[in-house]
């Protein structure tokens, strides 16, 4: 017989406060257009119901800080966009979830000649509440990736993705280490003006510091550009299949998709949708099925005043026959509201409600 889990709602009332730079607007030229820097910043005040995603509903008041630089540069064949920012959080009660996190980036693009493409590299530190494992949880990520795309004819072009990451978590005697390699190869066709055909392959090898290791092969169909008359986006739909290694050698597959959309309702009012179907391995090594589904309103009243609110639901079905029969699901939605005082200075405020289900009781 399978327990069911209960997790109190994870709310938050957030006061948002920010200092920021209008992209348009450097606070350095050094040479034109070409080198531009520009400051950033913002605060938040809040309070979390939850803070470590469990059973336990430890609740506390916070302040996330953020500062950071950035370079633009456009000049020669390679641009360059590169950024420097620090994250901070201080919490009143649990002071000992304090974080400091540095975010690296740095991306080279080159956008004339046939082949055009770009590569990033983006190494940070991330402190989270992961509901998932049902911790807060802290790790130094490095994550790579190039893009590529190459025009065969004026009918036809093909890219391809490779992605590298390295996650290090700072709670190892809990959580394992992962490193994900991964390399997608797509053919487009241009159907019309405005929508592009697709068909592609992907593999992405996960290794983990525990042994459970995974091999995933994705084919996919689908299509991007102007699907319907003012429906915009990207949709595949394919099969997937993985084979896992550690505890014990498995098999698993599955109908997949993924998809992210927009609409634009009328001049103030849009809509967007995410939906996706993947296999992931989680901080603790373990495959899981996870599902998703999002939507996101947004509303521009005037030029100064935004109103947004999204819903989101989701599933992660547990896999491996040394696993106990667990699926977790979730419900999320959030409302808010910003106000942009000038080019420098946006205020807002936002609601976030979140809650957990699972069919295992820890």
């Amino acid at each position: 017989m399978t327990r069911r889990r209960h997790l109190p709602p994870l709310w938050a009332a957030l006061l948002l406060f920010g200092l920021t730079l209008s992209t348009g607007r450097a606070l350095l030229n050094i040479d034109g257009t070409r080198n531009q820097i520009f400051v950033f910043g913002g605060v938040t005040f809040g309070y979390s119901s939850n803070i470590f995603s469990d059973e336990t509903s430890r609740g506390d008041y916070n302040v996330s800080a953020s500062a950071g630089v950035e370079l633009k540069r456009r000049a020669g064949i390679i641009g360059v966009n590169a950024s420097v920012t620090v994250n901070s959080q201080i919490f009143t009660k649990y002071t000992g979830e304090n974080s400091l996190n540095p975010n690296f980036a740095v991306e080279f693009t080159k956008s004339t000649g046939r082949t055009t493409g770009s590569l990033t590299i983006n190494p940070f530190r991330e402190t989270r509440s992961d509901s998932v494992v049902n911790l807060r949880t802290t790790s130094w990520n490095f994550p790579l990736g190039l893009s590529l795309k190459y025009p065969i004819n004026e009918k036809f072009y093909a890219t391809s993705s490779t992605t590298y990451l390295q996650r290090t978590y700072t709670e190892t005697t809990v959580l394992t280490n992962l490193t994900d390699y991964s390399e997608g190869v797509d053919l487009y066709y241009v159907y019309t003006s405005k929508l592009d055909l697709l068909g592609g392959y992907r593999i992405r090898a996960s290794r983990t510091t525990n042994g459970r290791n995974s091999t995933d092969h994705w084919f996919n169909l689908g299509a991007t550009g102007g699907l319907m008359a003012k429906l915009n986006g990207t949709v595949r739909f394919g099969y997937q299949l993985r084979h896992a290694t550690g505890v014990d050698t498995e098999d698993f597959s599955h109908f997949n998709a993924l998809a992210s959309l927009g609409w634009p309702v009328t001049r103030k009012l849009s809509l967007a949708g995410q939906v996706s179907r993947d296999f992931n391995t989680i901080a603790t090594g373990s495959t899981v099925d996870s599902t998703s589904l999002s939507l996101n309103a947004t509303y521009a009243f005037n030029r100064k005043l935004t109103f947004d609110t999204s819903l989101a639901v989701g599933r992660n079905t547990f896999l491996g026959a040394n696993q106990p029969e667990r699926e977790d699901s979730f419900f999320s939605w959030d409302v808010g509201a910003r106000y942009k005082f000038n080019d420098h200075l946006t205020v807002g405020a936002s609601y976030t409600y979140f809650k957990n289900w699972s069919t295992v009781s820890f």
